[in-house]
């Protein structure tokens, strides 16, 4: 009995469950062959990567992929072992079985934090800033938008997405006297996504807040 495994995403001949794509879920793809060409059956268990019991995810599987919703599991990293049998096709006492474990694979479902975002008017322009802060990974992108309008790219102040923690700062000239919405939204390298708002005044002829 031959096994290979994939945690990936890559698509097979069969169709895929439901949620197989979807944020949040993650999914493992395997091939197996029996020489006599035996009906098999499949069990997934999952460890974390710092334990050493396995526990069983899903039994009595026929078809080659599985895809689960992750929510239930704490961020972290985690391995699978699939175990496929001959059972179906044979006495119980006869039976054989073959194992395969995955690569390591990541889950990480909590979003990024944004903190001390602060957005004011000065003499020439509106100035804003803010922190992000990955639960997991690294920031990948950051996005601001004033009064509802279109997601605009900001850069963090070192000029590259790859940290765990990036600061941001903005200038935002032009914008007319009146009160202002400043939303900002940032995205981690898991997709995780997180926005946050602050209200701007500002005053005619350039005035202070």
């Amino acid at each position: 009995m031959q096994m290979s495994s994939d945690t990936s995403n890559s698509a097979k001949s069969d169709p895929p469950p439901q949620g197989f794509q979807q944020k949040g879920f993650q999914s493992v793809l395997w091939s197996a062959h029996d020489d006599n060409d035996d009906d098999l059956v499949f069990t997934i268990y999952f460890r974390g990567e710092s334990e050493k019991d396995w526990r069983v995810l899903k039994d009595k599987l026929t078809q080659h992929f599985y895809a689960w919703d992750t929510a239930s599991m704490p961020d972290g990293a985690y391995y699978l072992k699939i175990v496929a049998s001959d059972s179906p096709s044979n006495p119980a006492d006869q039976a054989l079985w073959g194992a395969r474990e995955s690569d390591r694979f990541v889950v990480a479902n909590t979003p990024p934090r944004i903190e001390n975002l602060r957005a004011g008017s000065g003499l020439l322009n509106t100035k804003a800033s803010f922190d992000a802060v990955a639960a997991s990974g690294a920031i990948a992108r950051a996005e601001y938008s004033i009064d509802a309008g279109e997601w605009q790219l900001v850069f963090p102040v070192d000029g590259l997405s790859d940290a765990p923690k990036e600061s941001y700062f903005m200038q935002l000239p032009g914008l007319p006297s009146g009160e202002h919405t400043l939303a900002v939204r940032v995205t981690d390298d898991f997709n995780n996504s997180a926005t946050a708002k602050t209200t701007i005044n500002v005053q005619p002829h350039g005035g202070s807040r």
